[in-house]
């Protein structure tokens, strides 16, 4: 029965422009309205998942680089989405169990932020550039040297994050630097793995409330966030588990995205796939780097940017509110009236 209920929403609700994160969130809110819950647990290679219908039962499961996908991954599972859609999200918006390994030999625990970062600036440095797309229900990324001839391309995954991190893990150079950069660092992952929390998710308008568990112990609870990678992090910095340079600089970036100001009932990664599915469409060149934060440019006469926090997908609805739409999305001439 809690399957059927859900899934008959999600008929009405599920919008394929809003990408495999925009899908994530839309069908974990159903999941909430129903009464059931979404977990999440850091696991040495990556992160595992599970869906709880309104008895508290396992109904589905999942394991990906980080949660958004692992939770996607279980609702997969839990055959909570249209067949023809999960198919697709499944090779588009999911990860395989390959380049899960690879990605895990980063960094594990499902950290992606910080290898995102040093594969993004190490191309810059090169003098070359990231560009980023839609494709089907997922986003690519292409890396390119300074004479513009592509490095290397991620496989089509979740979101722009995963595929800086999944494209990173399977360049050899690129892989080399990052496991280099992250030796010895601090991994809040692995803590929280050796000390068995659990994440918890509640979704409801766009946004999410997480609550990090520590067997009765309560660490964070119901932490506001605009995704549930987004919500994770904060509710980390909450519990005093993320080191306070790192804590602070996150706060500094937290500040200068305007999203969380203007809620649409949306969930930030939806707002933001519904944009690079519209700048794809047309063929606009999307770059990303890691300057301070992800920040996303429209090359051009006039150089547009977004700066955003966690992935470019915050950094593109930043882009829209900030610039001038119609030069932005270039919008179709009425035909009729």
């Amino acid at each position: 029965m809690f399957k059927d209920n859900v899934r008959t929403h999600l008929e009405d609700i599920i919008e394929p422009r809003e990408g495999a994160c925009g899908i994530c969130h839309a069908v974990a809110e159903e999941v909430c309205s129903h009464g059931g819950a979404i977990v999440a647990y850091e696991r040495p290679n990556g992160i595992f998942a599970r869906i709880l219908n309104d008895k508290g039962n396992i109904i589905g499961e999942g394991f990906d680089v980080v949660w958004s996908p692992a939770v996607l991954a279980a609702e997969i599972d839990a055959e909570l989405i249209p067949s023809n859609i999960a198919k697709d999200l499944k090779r588009e918006g999911t990860n395989t169990k390959e380049d899960i390994e690879l990605v895990a030999d980063l960094n594990g625990y499902g950290r992606v932020i910080s290898p995102a970062v040093i594969a993004l600036t190490t191309i810059n440095d090169m003098g070359g550039r990231t560009l980023i797309q839609r494709e089907g229900l997922g986003v690519l990324v292409s890396f390119r040297d300074k004479n513009d001839e592509e490095i290397a391309r991620s496989p089509v995954t979740y979101c722009p994050t995963c595929a800086v991190t999944v494209g990173a893990a399977r360049t050899p150079f690129l892989a080399e630097k990052i496991k280099q950069d992250l030796k010895g660092a601090v991994n809040t992952g692995k803590k929280k793995y050796e000390l068995g929390i659990e994440n918890r998710y509640e979704l409801k308008g766009g946004a999410v409330k997480v609550t990090l568990k520590q067997d009765d112990n309560i660490l964070a609870e119901r932490t506001l966030g605009c995704c549930i990678a987004y919500g994770t992090v904060k509710a980390e910095i909450v519990a005093g588990i993320v080191p306070k340079a790192s804590a602070e600089q996150f706060k500094i970036y937290c500040n200068l995205c305007p999203f969380k100001h203007c809620w649409m009932e949306k969930s930030m990664g939806a707002t933001g796939n519904i944009i690079l599915h519209r700048l794809s469409e047309i063929g606009t060149e999307i770059e990303v780097s890691a300057e301070g934060g992800i920040i996303a440019r429209i090359p051009g006469d006039e150089v547009i940017e977004g700066r955003g926090t966690l992935c470019s997908l915050s950094a593109l609805t930043n882009m829209l509110l900030r610039g001038d739409a119609q030069k932005i999305l270039k919008p179709s001439r009425v035909k009729e009236w």
